[in-house]
């Protein structure tokens, strides 16, 4: 697959499936909680073109930025279907941004118009719109009545939209056409804000040839592995259709025919149930929710089905672990002898032998567990985090396997994924066909041997074409067509690769919010009782803390509390007056209040006894060594982790 074909624009992606299915379901959703109604595919491209007929009715031209300022819903593809035809750069976000990110994303952007979902981020926006020299356009979903912006500015209804796109089409038929088929592959189609080390959003620009290159392959590859999406498959969204993995799994099932209904994560089980889904993505957070359901469903089971439950679930678990490694489907990180791995196939073969019967049993039990998903998945996807390995073994063992996938903003979504033939537990896979992976050490020197872990860096025609107005950025990132992602991998003995951890600062929580650490410690490091704070949550649910105490200030404190010296700073995490004070402190600074986004809490925390050092957890310039710190304290975050969940 060319990336430079001329068919490789979004025009041609959106244009090529609604000719294929006119007559197919596209979209499923709910209008004020009524029942599931849906749109074909024919009735989906007309909309979408009318919009972007409307867009050149007022004046749009190509390379244009406009805003999209939206959640999960079916509206959102089709706005930015219909940007894209006709080379406008869409920049998304979802509502729940604040009015600092607005200010910024519109204003870095240049930002020509906005579709805004409700009037919450109406009220948002309202307060920064004089302050956005470019803005000239607001698209409301919904009605644009009684809305109070400057005289520069012109507020419109998206059905206000779409009558101006039905009389431009009158006069200018195959206008759309015309205008979608001058889109060349190497045209800017979004620029998606994401969190930078400073806290200040960077813009990571992709084009037409990295999206739609992206869309076909995945198909490719998913056909190739024996798993194609077809256009019998029916999938739910629920996730922010901003977020890189949610908008191409979007584009990738349009793409291929299928349908999808859109519902939240509130109404999913009902959804998955009226549904019932044959493929379906989601986030770690996600999967490790539908794990403690399908446990809590067996709690409230009678006792003998319990015992019966995890009876054929602690077989199922063992038998799915050796029939898997009889077929070359598991990993070492150390290099292991031909005659080990045989050895090992042999016991496997003796287990599968004996236990295949117990086996068939366990399927037949765990139906009912599948129901959880709606009873009809072929397979389901993972991304944006590593998924717990004990979640991915337990739905597989259930027979609904997790393709977890790997990749990131800047690369379009996936670079690597474990598909159908590529399927090892453990592992994110191998990289797709025309990317290349290499892993780097702290030397500098191309890893290859196998535990070692090395820094990822990705090359192919899926790479951002940079970061919008910041070359030094981009330079800093981008360097010969490899991009360094910052995050940690190791290959395995079989060629494959697994997850490590991060080289950079980001966090990923299992919900797939990206965020940087720097600016909460920022605020931690504010209280007079904290010295030296690092943030941690990779994968995990929430945000947590380790935090070096400022020992003189809490010497103090204890002295006030006639506690003078009666604590050893071992046991200040025993200390309920101690543990008390510091959560009143991460309540004071990091909250609603003080800026900050729900999932950006500190949901837990660790006292440590020693602070961080020059030349082991800090570097010279006194920067925190995340990884050092990470391995050192591991046992204390899992620790402060455990206490939460406790």
């Amino acid at each position: 697959m060319n990336p430079e074909s001329p068919d490789s624009t979004l025009y041609h992606i959106f244009k090529e499936s609604a000719n294929r299915n006119p007559d197919r379901v596209c979209q499923r959703f709910r209008v004020k909680g009524g029942p599931l109604q849906g749109v074909t595919y024919q009735q989906f491209y007309d909309e979408l073109t009318e919009i972007a007929a409307g867009l050149l009715e007022l004046g749009f031209e190509k390379a244009d930025r406009v805003a999209l300022i939206a959640d999960v819903g079916p509206q959102w593809l089709r706005i930015a279907g219909a940007l894209n035809s006709i080379g406008i750069v869409d920049v998304p976000r979802g509502t729940d941004a604040t009015t600092e990110d607005l200010r910024y994303i519109l204003g870095h952007s240049e930002a020509r118009a906005v579709f805004l979902e409700n009037r919450e981020a109406f009220d948002k926006l309202q307060k920064t719109i004089e302050e956005l020299k470019t803005l000239r356009y607001i698209f409301f979903y919904e009605s644009a009545q009684g809305v109070d912006v400057p005289a520069t500015v012109a507020a419109l209804s998206l059905s206000d939209l779409r009558e101006k796109g039905k009389k431009h089409l009158e006069g200018n038929p195959g206008a759309v056409d015309k205008v979608g088929s001058s889109v060349v592959p190497r045209d800017l189609a979004t620029i998606i804000y994401t969190s930078g080390t400073t806290g200040t959003p960077k813009g990571v620009m992709l084009s037409h040839s990295n999206l739609a290159w992206e869309a076909r392959t995945i198909l490719e590859i998913l056909r190739q592995q024996g798993t194609p999406y077809t256009s019998e498959d029916r999938s739910l969204g629920f996730l922010p259709p901003w977020h890189i993995g949610e908008r191409m799994w979007e584009t990738v099932l349009f793409f291929s025919g299928s349908s999808i209904a859109f519902t939240s994560v509130t109404n999913l089980s009902k959804d998955l149930a009226e549904v019932k889904p044959t493929v379906l993505f989601s986030v770690p957070r996600v999967w490790e929710a539908m794990y403690n359901r399908i446990l809590e469903t067996v709690k409230q089971a009678p006792p003998l089905r319990q015992k019966i439950f995890h009876f054929f679930r602690k077989n199922a678990l063992r038998f799915r672990f050796h029939w898997d490694r009889l077929r070359g489907r598991t990993y070492h990180l150390k290099p292991v002898s031909g005659i080990v791995i045989l050895l090992e196939k042999i016991v496997s073969f003796l287990y599968v032998l004996f236990f295949w019967p117990l086996f068939l049993l366990s399927r037949a039990a765990f139906k009912k567990v599948r129901g959880v998903l709606g009873g009809a998945i072929r397979f389901a996807v993972s991304g944006a985090g590593a998924l717990p390995e004990h979640i991915d073994r337990l739905f597989a063992a259930i027979g609904v396997p997790i393709f977890e996938v790997y990749g990131m903003t800047e690369t379009s979504a996936v670079s690597v994924a474990r598909l159908g033939k590529t399927f090892v537990i453990g592992t994110v896979g191998r990289p797709v066909a025309g990317i290349e992976i290499k892993l780097i050490d702290a030397h500098g020197s191309i890893v290859t041997e196998p535990g070692k872990k090395g820094v990822a860096h990705h090359r192919g025609p899926h790479i951002m074409q940079g970061y919008y107005k910041e070359q030094d950025k981009t330079a800093a990132t981008l360097k010969d067509g490899w991009l360094d992602s910052g995050d940690l991998l190791v290959w395995t003995r079989e060629g494959y690769l697994k997850f490590a951890g991060r080289a950079k600062d980001t966090i990923v929580l299992l919900g797939g919010e990206n965020l940087e650490p720097e600016p909460l410690e920022f605020a931690l490091i504010q209280s007079p009782f904290i010295h030296q704070v690092m943030v941690v949550g990779q994968d995990k649910k929430s945000l947590g803390a380790l935090i070096v105490p400022d020992h003189d200030a809490l010497e103090k404190q204890l002295r006030e509390w006639n506690l003078e010296g009666a604590i050893d700073p071992q046991y200040y995490n025993l200390n309920e007056e101690i543990v008390k004070l510091y959560k009143q402190e991460i309540r004071k600074r990091v909250s609603a209040e003080t800026g900050f986004k729900s999932f950006e809490k500190i949901g837990a925390f660790y006292l440590l006894a020693e602070p961080f050092k020059p030349g082991d957890e800090l570097t010279q310039t006194l920067k925190v060594r995340r990884n050092v710190v990470a391995d050192k304290y591991e046992h204390q975050i899992n620790e402060m982790y455990r206490q939460v969940k406790g």
